[in-house]
């Protein structure tokens, strides 16, 4: 009875206390930071942003200067085989779980971006939370190939400087992988995902000496939206545009609106605070959407001479706000109706939450419907605080 325990015991530990199978040194491994795929005469481009780590401490600690990356690229007729291939160039075995950003070329975004999804998300060692971009008016190599001065590794500067532009500026989105595959699976939604463009020369951006100069000669600028239907863009919000779409989708932090005060100057009314609710329903057939902001602002920039300690000019600097932000919604709305056809503000998705019932009976015809739903707006702007000095300096001037 005894041995017949003791071989349980063994047996057990043997299955047990089997060690990690799979387990493999960091030495061995080329840890991928941002991944680039574009799509040119038909074949697939995979290029792989590769952490240095001597390179990066070596600048830290003022030894030999090494580069803090390496950037592979593959040209294949797949993406994986390319992901494979591209150990025959790199010294280690590519590691992705973890990418902090992927960068795909606006032609695989127009052909449909399924496959290469599709990918990245089964395989168990990516993780689905890094963010998803575009690359607009260049490739994605060459993006993931720009050198900025104040960030070593470029894959790192896209991640931070996506974060820090959505919450400063209101036509700037993070869309994360899983993020952009649940708007795809689910219904009265569609995707979007934010451009990145170089705003310079891209052969400049990409030497070494771009990170030396005190004036930088080419860098990397998130502006627009890409509008999706279903996994193909199908073209673009402009500035004003997109942030209108930040505005309908709650997605304003903080943001800044310029009012003409007179022919040639403006008060700048900064957001600080704002909060958006959509409400649709069916009544009697057909679909309709309520959007209402709620914004809280302050003046921070002033050029002209009027009075702010005047109530009547808060009053009036309050209803050009409402109307400056409901023309951006407007038009961000008339775009996606008429010219996209796509309704990526997820219209269809509040009826459905509103209005269950009402969602059954027209989510079979919701492509057609979408186009011409009724969207009321109603927008509330409070200005809190004109600064500390109130009326501006500037009219009473010398003059020269």
């Amino acid at each position: 009875m005894k041995r017949k325990g003791v071989f349980l015991l063994t047996l057990a530990l043997l299955v047990l206390l089997t060690g990690c199978w799979n387990r493999r040194e960091l030495n061995d491994l080329a840890i991928v930071m941002g991944t680039g795929i574009d799509k040119i005469d038909g074949e697939y481009v995979i290029s792989a942003q590769i952490v240095n780590p001597g390179g990066v401490a070596s600048k830290e600690g003022g030894g030999m200067i090494q580069s803090s990356v390496a950037t592979y690229s593959m040209r294949a007729s797949s993406i994986f085989e390319g992901i494979r291939k591209m150990t025959t160039v790199t010294p280690r075995r590519l590691y992705f779980s973890h990418i902090q950003v992927l960068v795909l070329g606006e032609q695989i975004a127009k052909e449909g971006a399924k496959e290469v999804l599709d990918l990245l998300f089964r395989d168990h060692e990516v993780r689905p939370d890094f963010y998803v971009i575009l690359a607009k008016d260049a490739t994605a190599l060459q993006i993931l190939s720009m050198i900025d001065p104040l960030e070593k590794i470029p894959a790192t500067k896209l991640y931070k400087s996506l974060e820090t532009a959505e919450s400063a500026w209101g036509s700037i989105v993070s869309i994360q992988l899983d993020e952009f595959i649940a708007d795809l699976l689910r219904d009265g939604i569609e995707p979007v995902l934010v451009g990145v463009n170089p705003k310079g020369k891209v052969q400049m951006g990409t030497s070494g000496s771009n990170s030396q100069k005190e004036s930088q000669s080419s860098l990397l600028r998130y502006h627009e939206i890409g509008v999706f239907k279903g996994d193909k863009l199908r073209g673009w919000f402009n500035e004003e545009e997109s942030i209108g779409f930040s505005y309908i989708t709650d997605r304003v932090d903080s943001t800044v609106e310029e009012i003409p005060c007179d022919k040639n100057n403006k008060i700048v009314i900064e957001i600080i605070r704002n909060k958006t609710t959509v409400n649709g329903k069916v009544e009697k057939g057909k679909p309709q959407v309520e959007v209402s902001i709620s914004a809280e602002g302050n003046v921070g920039e002033v050029a002209c001479s009027n009075d702010l300690s005047d109530p009547k000019t808060i009053y009036k600097l309050e209803a050009d706000v409402e109307k400056q932000i409901k023309g951006k919604i407007v038009s961000a709305i008339h775009k996606a109706q008429k010219q996209y056809r796509s309704d990526v503000f997820g219209f269809g998705q509040s009826i459905y939450k509103n209005d269950p019932k009402g969602w059954e009976k027209v989510k079979e015809d919701w492509d057609s419907q979408f186009p011409n739903l009724k969207v009321k707006i109603k927008t509330d702007v409070k200005i809190r605080r004109t600064g500390k000095v109130g009326n501006s300096f500037i009219p009473f001037m010398k003059k020269e």
